[in-house]
């Protein structure tokens, strides 16, 4: 295990790894609660845990309890549990682009990140784990729940903004895409792309991360790109999103040192 420390700044205001944290809690107990909700059984050690109990639970039983649900169950259970939530979710992302125009402006969303003590090469391993397909990928984000071939292309089953439900997402990597973004030059992108959902309709969403090493460890610049009918309660959530998920992703990378 390497010793390390994070910090985010989101919007000018400073997040400690403990606030993140904070956020992650609570977003555990909501998956349990919803998975309850829609009718999963959530047991610990034999007990079955009824939705009220759930409200009891420490931040460590509350991430254990997610993790473990989701890959008791498998991802097929977890598309047949969440088949409303995806297409409620789908709806809103086909009402959210039916006015979008070309050359429209976007909404930003840009979280970063300053990690004192892992490296670049450190958190490559993180990733490698994380897109391997193991568990590593549920534990980065409360709201992650698998990955699904559509059409013979991957798709990413999870949570957006912590703003309505999961839903299939699939990532088009498109290094050559304009970011219309203000990055320094010192940052070096390792993700650029954009989203379209399960059935192949474009998102008109953005995705764009970049990294650059610094004498104590890394910085990154995590960022989206939504377009403009796009909830600003969506917005502003993912931005914790994606503090959630590169923060578990270096907890992978600095447990594995």
């Amino acid at each position: 295990m390497k010793d390390y420390k994070v910090e985010f700044d989101i919007d000018g205001n400073s997040y400690s790894q403990e606030m993140i944290e904070a956020f992650e809690f609570e977003r555990n107990k909501h998956v349990l609660h919803e998975m309850i909700y829609l009718g999963a059984e959530v047991t610990d050690n034999g007990k079955s845990l009824s939705y009220t109990d759930i409200d009891f639970l420490s931040k460590t039983d509350a991430a254990r309890l997610n993790l473990e649900t989701k890959v008791k169950l498998g991802t097929d259970k977890l598309l047949e549990l969440y088949k409303d939530e995806i297409t409620k979710t789908d709806k809103m992302w086909k009402d959210i682009i039916s006015n979008y125009k070309e050359g429209d402006p976007y909404q930003p969303c840009v979280t970063h990140m300053k990690v004192t003590g892992v490296t670049m090469d450190d958190l490559g391993e993180g990733l490698m784990l994380a897109m391997a397909g193991d568990d590593s990928s549920l534990a980065a984000n409360p709201e992650h729940y698998g990955h699904v071939m559509t059409e013979e292309v991957p798709a990413g089953f999870e949570g957006m903004g912590m703003f309505g439900g999961p839903n299939l997402m699939r990532i088009m990597f498109a290094p050559d895409i304009k970011i219309p973004l203000d990055i320094p030059e010192d940052y070096l992108p390792f993700t650029i792309g954009y989203s379209q959902l399960g059935d192949g309709t474009d998102m008109h969403t953005l995705a764009a991360h970049y990294i650059k090493d610094t004498d104590e460890g890394i910085e990154m610049l995590l960022t989206c790109c939504f377009p403009q009918g796009t909830p600003k309660e969506l917005v502003d959530g993912h931005k914790i999103h994606l503090a959630s998920e590169f923060l578990g992703l270096v907890k992978i990378a600095a447990e594995e040192l």
